[in-house]
């Protein structure tokens, strides 16, 4: 198979992103166990050549009010992330399951992930994708009233020397993925 043209960065980060999270998700149920997901899927990503870099966790144990909210979906990310409206849904959601009296909510859903990607430029013009990562589960000391919230942010570029080394690779393991997944 000839090799492509340098030009696609782009293509080869996206398709290192999609790698990394249909094989993620043969291993790990992203709504059940979102953290051992999100490794699965860096570790992915580092396998197919991207770099991982300034990467930022925080892990939050609290009980859910608007003030705690707010202070994650509104200034907790750093640019270029930009405000996002589908974890503000998150929070409001959450809110509002504790506010019903039998607690539906986290009767139902003990843990869930929200996974969301941007794409960008670094300072030297290469492409870059930017992840922002929300596990969010019931805390096991105080199920009923208590979140543990893990955010991670992080920009993933691609090493073109490691990447055109994994290239056929990556493909290949894609392709195989893709025929499985209704991506």
């Amino acid at each position: 198979m000839p090799t492509k043209p340098a030009n696609q960065p782009w293509e080869d980060l996206h398709a290192c992103l999609r790698l990394a999270q249909l094989e993620a998700n043969q291993v790990h149920d992203r709504q059940q166990d979102g953290q051992r997901w999100f490794n699965r899927f860096l570790q992915g990503l580092e396998n197919s050549g991207v770099e991982l870099i300034e990467r930022t966790t925080k892990n939050i144990n609290c009980v859910p009010t608007d003030a705690v909210f707010q202070d994650v979906f509104n200034g907790w990310i750093p640019a270029p992330q930009r405000r996002n409206l589908k974890f503000e849904r998150v929070a409001n959601d959450i809110l509002n399951g504790l506010k019903q009296p039998d607690l539906a909510l986290l009767r139902s859903t003990s843990a869930s992930s929200h996974l969301r990607i941007e794409f960008d430029l670094d300072d030297s013009g290469s492409p870059l994708a930017i992840v922002f990562n929300l596990c969010c589960s019931t805390d096991p000391d105080a199920p009923r009233t208590r979140l543990a919230l893990q955010l991670d942010h992080m920009g993933a570029k691609l090493d073109a020397r490691a990447f055109e080394a994994r290239r056929v690779q990556v493909e290949n393991r894609l392709q195989a993925l893709s025929d499985l997944d209704q991506f």
